[in-house]
């Protein structure tokens, strides 16, 4: 009854919790929960934080459950990722499975995240030391792709960031649309892409070249076409 008066709660926390392998093992976490949102505004809140805490080569991977952990998993396998640093896993992002929703008497959506704060500590002490902010300005340019319905949007950040290299600060998904206008069984993903380097401004021939590059390695997929 109370959910009618509780859109849009968000929930936050950092506590411990115990994971049994050969034996229990204590380890803290941040985990957030979005009560009726939406995947990408979660991960636009996670984005937020690592570039607040300096840390880059973030990127997001399939979901992968493993066995032990299928029968329990609290995630909707299709709507879910791995959070990695590097190729180090830090954490999960992604909606509450339903049939935990079912469980618990949830009707609304839930989206939440969890991250393993002792790696997040560590990892963010790293790049305090080795990585300072840039100085330099950013630039920013907007790249759409149309990729059949069944394509995930990882697959397409993942590209961009390999092709981009070290050059790419950031990519944001800023809009993710079916309708009209939009073949059937076709979507189209729209990124921002902020350009910086650390060590001088970028000049926008370079910036063209790196664009142009990255262009080209998703055209490479035959089903992926870069709108321009």
């Amino acid at each position: 009854e109370n959910q009618k008066f509780s859109k849009g709660i968000k929930i936050f926390e950092l506590g411990k919790i115990f994971k049994k392998k050969k034996s229990y093992k204590e380890k803290r976490m941040l985990v957030g929960l979005l009560e009726g949102g939406d995947f990408y505004e979660v991960k636009g809140m996670i984005d937020l934080l690592f570039n607040k805490l300096g840390i880059s080569n973030v990127w997001y991977d399939d979901y992968q459950v493993s066995p032990e952990d299928s029968k329990i998993s609290i995630w909707n396998s299709k709507v879910c990722a791995e959070i990695k640093v590097d190729n180090q896993e830090i954490g999960f992002l992604g909606e509450i499975s339903n049939n935990l929703l079912k469980k618990l008497k949830i009707k609304n959506k839930l989206v939440g995240f969890e991250l393993d704060f002792e790696k997040l500590k560590e990892i963010a002490s790293q790049e305090s030391a080795y990585s300072p902010v840039s100085v330099y300005p950013a630039a920013i340019r907007d790249l759409a792709v149309l990729v059949p319905k069944e394509t995930k949007v990882i697959e397409v950040l993942n590209i961009i960031n390999i092709s981009g290299g070290r050059l790419i600060k950031d990519i944001d998904v800023f809009d993710i649309y079916e309708g009209e206008e939009i073949p059937d069984n076709k979507k189209n993903f729209a990124f921002h892409l902020i350009y910086q380097a650390e060590d001088r401004t970028l000049k926008a021939k370079e910036i063209n070249k790196i664009h142009k590059k990255i262009i080209k390695t998703l055209e490479k997929n035959p089903e992926w076409q870069v709108r321009k």
